[in-house]
């Protein structure tokens, strides 16, 4: 019950962030979307993208019940057909009522874009966690993790609609580090084969509104995971906000998670 209040209280600092973040946006303040894919589209000249996201969940699975809160800024560089991104996650994870704090495993993208038509753009992503959150607060997986994956994306005036296709994999021997779908502030198979897919609707005034999916089938032992969720998004091409509802549908990957993000791009 305390991880419960725990989690309605950091719902409800998320929203009121999210609430500070609309009013910042009215004095020219916002974010920028951190997704490769559409990073992948901008092929002018070279591009920084400086971003930051505030999350809070509520978790209940077999062995575990409770709650975190996550701060995590991201740095991004683009050029022409080619882009990079990192980031690092800080949490406050409450689980069977022990409280940790610490940082979470560290991520590194790249990104590079083979097709590149007026419409339509498509290409290739690798990204790689590396073990920087602790294995044994349930906050790192405890070894690093290789995510090659091909994306594609397609828009028109009003709608963008975009997907990706990967495999993810342990680099460590597969029999030595058995464990389920871990951590518990991002939970991933030891060996899976991923999916996403997501579509925005332009409404004008700079306002997007737009729903997300993503899941994860695991090779061999482990869980499989599906989450859903809607955004919606204001600003410009080069700031905008986005406050998102994500609900974990298969895998229990968590009950309900809110992200409010922010970001400029220059």
């Amino acid at each position: 019950m305390l991880a419960r209040r725990d989690t309605g209280a950091a719902l409800g600092v998320a929203v009121a962030l999210g609430l500070v973040l609309v009013l910042a946006q009215a004095a020219g303040i916002a974010r920028a979307d951190h997704d490769m894919a559409s990073m992948s589209e901008n092929h002018g000249d070279s591009e920084v993208s400086l971003g930051l996201s505030v999350e809070a969940a509520e978790f209940d699975t077999m062995f575990y019940v409770g709650s975190y809160q996550g701060v995590a800024p991201t740095l991004g560089w683009m050029h022409g057909r080619f882009g990079t991104s990192a980031t690092i996650s800080l949490y406050h994870l409450t689980a069977n009522g022990l409280v940790h704090y610490g940082a979470g495993d560290a991520a590194l993208g790249g990104s590079a874009t083979l097709l590149d038509g007026d419409a339509v753009h498509a290409g290739l992503a690798l990204h790689v966690m590396l073990p920087t959150g602790s294995e044994l607060d349930n906050l790192g997986m405890g070894h690093v993790m290789a995510m090659p994956s091909a994306w594609g994306s397609w828009h028109d005036a009003s709608l963008h609609v975009a997907a990706s296709a990967g495999y993810g994999r342990a680099m460590v021997g597969l029999g030595g580090h058995n464990h389920g779908p871990a951590p518990l502030v991002d939970p991933m198979n030891l060996q899976e084969l991923t999916w996403s897919a997501a579509a925005d609707l332009d409404l004008g005034h700079g306002v997007q509104l737009g729903g997300r999916t993503r899941g994860a089938l695991p090779i061999g032992t482990g869980q499989i995971r599906v989450i859903g969720g809607g955004r919606v998004a204001w600003g410009t091409p080069r700031v905008s906000t986005g406050l998102e509802l994500q609900v974990g549908l298969v895998g229990d990957p968590f009950t309900v998670r809110g992200v409010v993000d922010t970001a400029l791009r220059f």
